[in-house]
This record gives C-alpha cells, structure tokens and sequence, in this order.
C-alpha cells in the first residue's frame, strides 16, 4: 500500500543496524570567523567556507554548502550536509526553555520520543541538552541542541549533520561551542536591517516556472532547485531566507489512489490534526498545518491526479508570516500539474 511519508523518518525503523556503512563526504571547515549580533549581542564562531546567513537580533546560521540548506526542513535523500545555527528567543508567558525544547522535536512515524536530554553549559551559564540520531539513506543523522536562559532570552545552539559525517566535526564543533556568547534583551527593539546581509522579501511579482511534471508561477526573486525528496520528481524554490520556501513533490500513486487513505496515512507525520479541505490546479486536495521547528509555520497540501499524487509543502518564518504568506498563497493558486 502505498504510505506517504517522511522517508527520512520511515528509514530509522528498517536501516538503524546498517548506519555505519554508509558515509557522505564532509565539506571541510577551513577556519572560522566570529559572527555577532548588534541587536542582542550573542556571538560565536562559525566556519568560513560555509554559506552562511545572519538576521540581525535571532539568528546566526552557517550551512556546508547552501545546496544542503532545503535538506534540513525536507529531511529527504541527499548527500550529507552538516550546520551549525543559533537562535535568540525572549521569554514571555508562553515561550520557556521547556517549550522551546519541545517544539524543537521532529516528529517520527511510529510516534516514539527518540531524544536524549542532559544538562550542559553554554556561554557559561547552565544549559539543556537535546541529542538524537537515527538513520538515513545515506548513513546517520545526529543532532545536538542547547538551550540556555540569559537576561530573560533564550538562546539555541544547535549542530547537526548528515551521512554518519558528525564525528568527523566534533573537534569543530566543539571550539564553536566553547565561543558562544548569550543572547540579551536589547535597551531597543531590534529593527528590519536594511543592509546588505538583509534577507530580501519575496517579490509581489511572480514568474513562470517549467517542470517537467507541473508548471507554477514563483516569485521573481526565488530559484528552483532539485529537492531531495524521492519520488518521480521534486523541485524547491527559495529566495534569500532559507526557511522560507515551496517544495513541489510528485510521486506514484498507482498503488493508492484514494486520497482519503493517504490523508488518513499521513496524519502522524503532521502533528495529528485534522486536514483542511481545499482544491489545488482545479482538483480536489487537502492540507495540514503544523511547525517543524521553532517559529517556522509550514503547510502541506495533498492531491490526486490520474496515476501521480502531488505535495506540495510551503514553509515561513512565522513572525514575518504576513510578508510570506500571501505570496505564497498567490503563487501556489498558479499550480498546474501536466
């Protein structure tokens, strides 16, 4: 029958004794530099030669290359990738560590609570740590997150990496541990920067985009590139902001054409909720809505068509929920599937 779900995720239950045998390269880090905030004033070192993104007063974030960056929302096929990100988030009445630590968890098919959680120490305060790993197709992925509370914020200290590749950036990630400074409450409000390591918002003018399966109209200043994950095909499309993108997969749905059925299958993996009925390129679809990580809001949408069933996934950084996501909703009203 045919189950759609995260891959990565189902592999852990079937591929777990086979994990060391199988291996990405690793991109090397070829030196640091020190990257710090003018807002709220952490700091810490991040590899050089890696892509990297910063957003003044939340988030330091360094990526081995940017072509690994979609894997680490996707969780599909892919060869390694490894980061290292940091993240500010001010206490107030809902948000606590504990929260925060919650909302950090991926969510696994068979519903098990695969994380490890000790104590540590971060920029010289007491911490939380969260560690997990399971396998992938092309060998193990491992995370390790710390939170720690400064000044009423908490700042988020994660490495993480791909293809059984984070032994090989221990000595490294260790140094950049060592090199965190927390995060404070700024005197004033952190303002959008305007300078050129800005994100740029998505554009209000949409382009045309031709795949081989579907043809949709993205915003003008986004990329499509191969998604990772499997199925007939799978295309991402992103601007400047990394956490923010559509993801368009196509697979085989000959074995299971009922969407009811792989509504009903998939629930699980998107947080237990109930799906929304809608329509997608004129046929019948519906989506759910949940967060695969902290402050990123995403939604999948499901549909059928002859042999083939379409998801498509569109994720935003829910506090700038209003710049991306009527440009989002503009764009995936343009879907059409061939």
């Amino acid at each position: 029958m045919f189950t759609l779900r995260s891959v990565a995720l189902a592999a852990v239950l079937v591929l777990t004794l086979a994990s060391c045998s199988r291996k990405a390269t690793p991109v090397p880090v070829e030196g640091f530099e020190l990257r710090t905030d003018e807002v709220r004033k952490f700091e810490l070192k991040v590899p050089k030669n890696w892509f990297i993104q910063q957003r003044r007063g939340d988030l330091i974030l360094a990526v081995s290359l940017k072509s690994h960056s979609a894997r680490f929302l996707s969780f599909g096929k892919g060869t390694g990738g490894a980061k290292v990100e940091l993240r500010a988030f001010p206490l107030d009445s809902a948000t606590t560590i504990d929260s925060l630590v919650k909302r950090s968890k991926l969510e696994f098919e068979d519903n098990l609570d695969r994380y490890e959680r000790t104590t540590a120490t971060l920029g010289g305060k007491p911490a939380q740590k969260l560690s997990v790993k399971f396998d992938q197709e092309d060998g193990e992925f491992r995370s390790e997150a710390y939170f720690a509370e400064n000044d009423s914020v908490v700042t988020i200290l994660t490495f993480a990496a791909f293809g059984n590749t984070f032994s090989d950036y221990e000595k490294d990630f260790a140094e950049i541990l060592s090199s965190v400074k927390l995060a404070q409450r700024p005197v004033v409000a952190p303002t959008t920067p305007q300078g050129p390591t800005a994100p740029e918002p998505p554009s209000d003018t949409l382009r045309a985009y031709n795949a081989p399966d579907f043809t949709i109209q993205i915003p003008q200043n986004f990329q499509g590139t191969k998604g990772q994950a499997s199925g007939l095909s799978s295309m991402s499309f992103a601007g400047s902001r990394l956490d923010c993108t559509i993801q368009v997969d196509v697979f085989d749905a000959k074995d299971q054409k009922n969407l009811d059925k792989i509504i009903e299958q998939n629930k699980s993996r998107y947080g237990g909720g109930s799906a929304t009925a809608t329509s997608l390129s004129g046929v019948k679809a519906y989506y759910f809505t949940y967060n695969p990580a902290a402050n990123i809001q995403s939604r999948a949408y499901f549909m059928v068509k002859g042999d083939r069933m379409v998801r498509v996934t569109m994720n935003w950084f829910k506090p700038e929920q209003a710049v991306y996501l009527p440009i989002f909703e503009k764009s995936l009203a343009t879907f059409k599937l061939k």
